[in-house]
């Protein structure tokens, strides 16, 4: 049986929560082509055991956006480890409410991409050379936030 953590999305003092499964691929939860996701930790638990699984809240992700935003505006205290993450989840996201397995959110800003993971420890591990981030790439970053931010309330309200 897979892994299933909560993945709480949060901005203007709401929180999305999604059900993240780990297995040979990763992936978002979905029935019936929606994420399964709640707007608090029981009606997500509900929803997970209602589609046959239970959530480890033990593995609990949570994506501040505004938090996010606040460090690409300002160019201080952007982590990339959580940027990457932020955008894969979206990437993630977006494979299951376009029903596109391959697609990248924000493909086309896969440079900026880049740039962050270049600065998460794997890329090091993996003898990739650090390369520092621009403002181009922190206004490109803020693209993707808020594309991502508006995504998760489309698919919220279905």
């Amino acid at each position: 049986m897979a892994d299933i953590y909560p993945v709480g999305v949060a901005s203007g003092g709401s929180v999305v929560w999604f059900a993240w499964v780990s297995d040979d691929y990763d992936h978002l939860m979905s029935v019936d082509g929606m994420a399964v996701h709640a707007f608090n930790r029981d009606a997500l638990d509900l929803a997970v055991a209602t589609a046959g699984g239970t959530l480890d809240w033990d593995g609990e992700t949570e994506f501040d956006v505004d938090s996010l935003i606040a460090s690409a505006r300002s160019g201080v205290g952007v982590e990339p480890e959580a940027v990457i993450n932020f955008w894969n989840f979206m990437t993630d996201l977006l494979r299951v409410v376009e029903n596109v397995p391959m697609q990248m959110f924000h493909s086309e800003l896969i440079d900026t991409y880049d740039v962050f993971f270049s600065q998460c420890g794997i890329a090091g591990a993996i003898g990739l050379e650090s390369v520092p981030f621009s403002r181009r790439d922190l206004d490109a970053l803020l693209i993707v936030l808020r594309d991502g931010w508006q995504m998760v309330g489309m698919e919220a309200i279905g």
